[in-house]
């Protein structure tokens, strides 16, 4: 896998709408005053496809960035024929952090370098750009969650391990206080996605470990009831015996039953 993800082309932008079936590409694109990093997968077929935007969770070493989640985006390539987009986040991989800004507080940042991509690889003739789903781990469930809103043409959500009311999460986890509050205030403001939930619309699936030490797994639960109570349809996994890391075959098969089940399989012969 290591070498798979390594060994990915890197293409220049206009070479992007050739890249060959089957295969996963490099790419750089400017973004923000700065440079970003992205990994593009085409199934094979004919297409238009639709597109699952990768966004990953903390990483270091070979793995970092986009690279951490090429093997989720080739495997929905393979078993539904959905293109996959996996992007970098500032400050991870090769994406560069705008001069002055701080690595741990890239909001808006982390959001125009996703929306820069996903703008870019929208008017790719293989890539149905009226079909749009989100897929996030840990810090990038929290990104993926706040995009759901700004992104008109999603279709269907997957978020694992994540926490998406950061006040929750800040009382609740001492060693991320540092990260969420550089300042030191005595009652820092953070933002909670909960109350953007209710003009959500598109089918979601949680998944969380039980004994997930580093994001307790009410934040999976406090999720759910907003989805709940705003009617939108949802599907909630806890792995009881797994912490933050889930058995990368576990994800797989449930964000593939989910999605084959919500949105339909887009291989030829096959789409719903």
């Amino acid at each position: 896998m290591l070498v798979a993800c390594n060994a990915a082309r890197t293409r220049p932008i206009e070479a992007l709408g050739g890249i060959p079936p089957g295969v996963t590409t490099r790419f750089v694109f400017p973004t923000s005053g700065s440079n970003a990093e992205a990994y593009l997968s085409r199934p094979t077929g004919p297409g238009p496809f639709p597109l699952m935007i990768f966004l990953h969770g903390h990483t270091l070493g070979p793995m970092d960035g986009a690279t951490s989640v090429v093997p989720e985006a080739e495997a929905l390539a393979r078993d539904l024929c959905y293109a996959g987009l996996a992007v970098s986040l500032p400050g991870y991989g090769t994406t560069e952090v705008p001069t002055g800004a701080d690595p741990e507080i890239t909001l808006n940042v982390t959001l125009d370098v996703v929306l820069d991509g996903v703008s870019l690889v929208k008017k790719l003739p293989w890539i149905d750009a009226k079909r749009l789903y989100l897929f996030g781990y840990s810090r990038g469930a929290f990104f993926a969650a706040l995009l759901v809103n700004r992104i008109e043409e999603i279709k269907g959500v997957v978020l694992q391990s994540g926490a998406y009311d950061l006040n929750r999460f800040y009382w609740d986890e001492v060693w991320f206080r540092p990260m969420l509050n550089p300042s030191g205030d005595e009652d820092p403001k953070l933002i909670s996605i909960l109350p953007e939930v209710s003009t959500w619309h598109a089918p979601t699936l949680l998944l969380h470990g039980e004994v997930d030490y580093l994001v307790f797994v009410q934040q999976a639960y406090l999720l759910r009831d907003a989805l709940k109570a705003a009617n939108i349809p949802y599907e909630l996994v806890i792995y009881p015996y797994h912490g933050h890391v889930i058995p990368r075959e576990n994800v797989e098969k449930e964000a593939t039953a989910f999605l084959k089940e919500t949105s339909g399989s887009a291989c030829r012969g096959h789409a719903s």
